[in-house]
């Protein structure tokens, strides 16, 4: 478990390859504002920070850093780590209780745009590798375990898929 802790750290600096770098390199940030979306209820749905670029005398505004979802009774959905244009680095997702269901970290960032002005057309262009954990509840032993994990490319499964047991021993792999 603490290798996996080690892993998801490292994984949080999610590396931009150089080509994504030269693309995005004339952005020029303008601002970031916080912005709060509230349930009926009066409780916080969601928080985000949007921060606006300004390229060729226009501006482009994506959500950035930290920005969570609530349910209504005040506990966090989701937990997104957004780098500075608005691409997911690391997301948690809990039950209604606050019990982790799913934890991944974008190990790698890229795109396929030729320029800035097809970078915003679209996210087609737009290529991810992400590390992922699947948490599940065993009745048995009364707690939550990893119960899969493995990569995810441009969101289809990639590679070994590792299903365990509720004790932590393997208990199939999967390559994609």
């Amino acid at each position: 478990m603490i290798i996996i802790s080690l892993l998801i750290g490292h994984f949080l600096n999610a590396q931009h390859t150089t080509r994504f770098l030269e693309i995005v390199k004339d952005l020029e940030k303008i601002s970031c504002k916080t912005d709060t979306t509230y349930y009926k209820n009066g409780k916080i749905w969601w928080t985000t920070c949007w921060t606006t670029y300004k390229y060729n005398s226009e501006n482009y505004s994506a959500r950035t850093g930290k920005m969570t979802q609530y349910y209504k009774n005040g506990q966090i959905v989701t937990e997104y780590r957004l780098d500075e244009y608005g691409n997911i680095k690391s997301m948690k997702t809990f039950d209604r209780n606050g019990n982790k269901t799913k934890e991944s970290a974008t190990t790698k960032i890229d795109s396929k745009a030729k320029s800035l002005d097809e970078f915003f057309v679209s996210q087609d262009h737009m290529n991810f590798k992400t590390f992922t954990l699947l948490y599940k509840f065993s009745k048995k032993l009364g707690i939550w375990y990893i119960y899969k994990e493995g990569n995810w490319i441009n969101n289809k499964k990639k590679g070994v898929w590792i299903t365990y047991y509720d004790t932590g021993k393997i208990k199939k792999e999967k390559k994609y």
